[in-house]
């Protein structure tokens, strides 16, 4: 699970950014998974804000963080400034990962890794396990000290010591591999070589069904197959060898006529908003303990959909913490705590991150309606649309 999350210099975030799943200290316990030692985790958090605000740009920074880590050696490391500018990124995330809580912070530019820093708690206090400043290591384990010479300048110690197995890094590691989710507004990538063997499972895919047809999609049977690749394609993975498999889904539909005939669609053929459900219904039904993070997570989603997805979100049944984007500003009002409602706002080139909670007037209420005060200009984040000049920019 995702604790939090801190970056600078990155995209439109010229200062330092906050996201923090952690529940408010004091606050009624809801909408959270069991706490971890002494921390109280929220089981999802929303992002609001107007276009082109830098909500995606969130989602944009930890994906590079995670690239960062992921990176082949010989891929330059990635560098999405603000601005375009020479100065260094940071990022920090505070994560659980194999029951236990680290911290692993980087500050690099195109040429080196500046800092590097990991840090895990031991009876509740923050204990540093390595840190380095540039190719000087202030705290390392003496078994560790091998490996410094191993560590290119604009490499991470943190791959280094996983490579040779160090416990530790490997679990941070794994996290971003592994526990790690990410899904841009372009891509809902459907695993369909897990669903090919899935599907034989009458368990899941009973369950699977079920799940559609709780949420209204009339589809009453599916079957994954494999299929031949494109000629073009074909002839590329003959000539290196490969053996990579294409599959096909094929979806089986009631007729809504009143009568027993079926009809049947590949998922290509299928709305975007069907597919997009698929995606989440098998990350919701074979994912267990991941950290999700979905851009424009509403988008072709009916508003009655989107609000029972938030209370799933939130229930005891689900095990997965999801992080989304959306412009649908009625999901603020779907029983979450304050903090987990943040709002992107553009001023000037720059972007400013915040929740709900950071306004004081808001800490303990709980006797209204977030959406009006939104809409009434009382959180800040509004779009400012001149139709006057929208107006003008049609006329001959």
């Amino acid at each position: 699970m995702l604790i939090e999350f801190t970056f600078e210099n990155c995209y439109s975030y010229k200062n330092e950014a906050y996201l923090s799943l952690e529940a408010v200290k004091k606050t009624k316990i809801k909408n959270e998974f069991e706490r971890i030692n002494k921390y109280r985790i929220l089981k999802n958090a929303i992002i609001f804000g107007a276009n082109a605000s830098g909500k995606s740009n969130i989602i944009k920074a930890l994906s590079t963080f995670r690239e960062l880590i992921m990176r082949n050696d010989k891929e330059q490391n990635p560098y999405p400034t603000f601005a375009s500018n020479t100065e260094p990124i940071t990022f920090s995330a505070k994560i659980v990962s194999e029951h236990q809580v680290y911290t692993y912070s980087v500050s690099y530019n195109q040429k080196a890794i500046l800092r590097e820093k990991l840090e895990k708690d031991v009876n509740n206090k923050k204990i540093i396990y390595f840190e380095r400043l540039a190719d000087k290591y202030a705290v390392i384990p003496e078994e560790l000290q091998l490996l410094v010479p191993k560590t290119r300048k604009d490499s991470l110690f943190l791959i280094t010591a996983k490579t040779f197995n160090d416990k530790e890094c490997l679990n941070v590691f794994k996290w971003f591999r592994q526990n790690l989710t990410i899904v841009s507004a372009q891509n809902s990538y459907i695993s369909l070589e897990r669903l090919y063997k899935k599907q034989h499972d009458k368990k899941f895919k009973d369950k699977m069904l079920s799940f559609l047809q709780a949420a209204d999609f009339n589809i009453i049977d599916f079957e994954v197959v494999e299929s031949e690749w494109p000629d073009p394609i074909r002839e590329l993975l003959k000539e290196s060898n490969s053996n990579f498999k294409n599959y096909q889904m094929i979806l089986r539909h009631k007729n809504n006529v009143g009568n027993d005939e079926c009809f049947s669609l590949t998922l290509e053929a299928e709305s975007d908003g069907t597919r997009k459900f698929i995606s989440l219904a098998i990350d919701l039904l074979l994912k267990k303990d991941k950290t999700i993070v979905i851009d424009e997570f509403d988008n072709s989603f009916h508003l009655e959909l989107s609000q029972a997805l938030i209370e799933l979100f939130n229930s005891d049944e689900n095990t997965n913490q999801f992080i989304l984007t959306s412009h649908e500003l009625n999901l603020m009002d779907t029983n979450l705590k304050k903090e987990q409602i943040y709002f992107t706002e553009r001023k000037g080139s720059e972007t400013e991150l915040y929740s709900i909670y950071d306004f004081k007037s808001e800490e303990n209420r709980s006797d209204y309606l977030y959406f009006n005060r939104y809409r009434n200009g009382m959180f800040g984040a509004l779009p400012q649309i001149l139709i006057g000049r929208l107006k003008a920019a049609m006329e001959d």
